[in-house]
């Protein structure tokens, strides 16, 4: 008996070996030495169009992207169209999530109807807010009936802006809808009992019942939304390609055009190499300060 416990507990030794250890090999190998690249070519001199070897020019790519003044203005874009739009987003997904929390009439039918927008990729997004946003499109021809000025939406930096936050509000909303959905309906019913006998109010109700039993859903989804949408890329191209004026501009799209438009691959992947220090760091403050590794028991 004692044999054949022993062969078992062997075998499961063996295929948890089988099954983590590969895949977690392969997957090093697969962040380790593209890492080491980019790191590689952005302490070197190289540019695709002259079609030379990279020359090692150590920290001068990282110097000239601090007086770089492009750089600094994509990245403030970067920080203005993701904070904005993730704000925007939870707003939504928290409305939506609140009121088909409850038992409607439809209530299904338009929780699948809902998750939608997250199906369609990126680029088909981008275009079709770039054919609604246009001056002769639909919402300047909708604004029209009622006598209202067309907006320049692609045109005004501010408007451009907007434009790119109601894209991707569009798009990601849905997704933070259906996170702090399952979030609400883990909340017991027998909270609400009690709150109802004790004649709370619905905001009394919301605020020292349902968002503190919200919280760990809110701030996944926060921690996720952020972090994607500091890499934003698809939408912005699709529909104004950084302009105007370098308005929407941000920093993945910034490093896109210095290394296929520019040719200049090693300032590029000094660039790319900046931002990947910058995610880090805004994920590790996410992590920390709203305790996600305990809320997700990360060991």
């Amino acid at each position: 008996m004692l044999q054949n416990l022993s062969k078992s507990s062997l075998f499961d030794q063996y295929a948890k070996s089988f099954f983590i250890y590969p895949p977690l090999i392969i997957l090093l190998i697969l962040i380790i030495y593209p890492t080491y690249y980019l790191v590689r070519l952005a302490l070197s001199n190289f540019d695709v169009t002259y079609m030379t070897e990279p020359l090692f020019i150590g920290f001068q790519n990282f110097t000239q992207v601090l007086i770089d003044s492009y750089f600094w203005t994509s990245l403030g874009n970067t920080l203005i169209i993701s904070g904005v739009a993730v704000t925007l987003e939870f707003l939504i997904g928290l409305g939506l999530a609140l009121l088909l929390n409850e038992e409607l009439r439809g209530g299904r039918i338009f929780r699948s109807l809902i998750i939608i927008p997250i199906m369609v990729p990126p680029v088909i997004v981008g275009l079709n807010f770039k054919l609604l946003f246009d001056s002769f499109g639909p919402i300047n021809g909708f604004l029209g009936i009622f006598g209202l000025n067309p907006i320049d939406w692609l045109g005004n930096p501010t408007m451009a802006r907007v434009s790119i936050i109601l894209a991707d509000a569009w798009q990601w909303s849905p997704f933070v809808f259906i996170i702090l959905l399952a979030g609400l309906q883990t909340i017991p019913e027998d909270l609400y009992d009690s709150a109802k006998v004790d004649g709370a109010s619905g905001w009394r109700t919301f605020r020292y019942i349902t968002w503190p039993m919200l919280i760990p859903s809110a701030t996944l989804v926060l921690a996720f939304r952020v972090i994607d949408a500091l890499k934003i890329f698809d939408v912005i191209y699709m529909v104004t390609s950084g302009g105007p004026a370098f308005s929407t501009e941000v920093l993945s799209l910034y490093v896109y055009r210095t290394a296929f438009r520019f040719g200049s691959l090693g300032y590029a992947s000094a660039l790319a190499v900046i931002m990947l220090v910058i995610l880090t760091f805004i994920t590790q403050i996410i992590v920390r300060t709203t305790r996600l590794s305990e809320r997700l028991e990360w060991k």
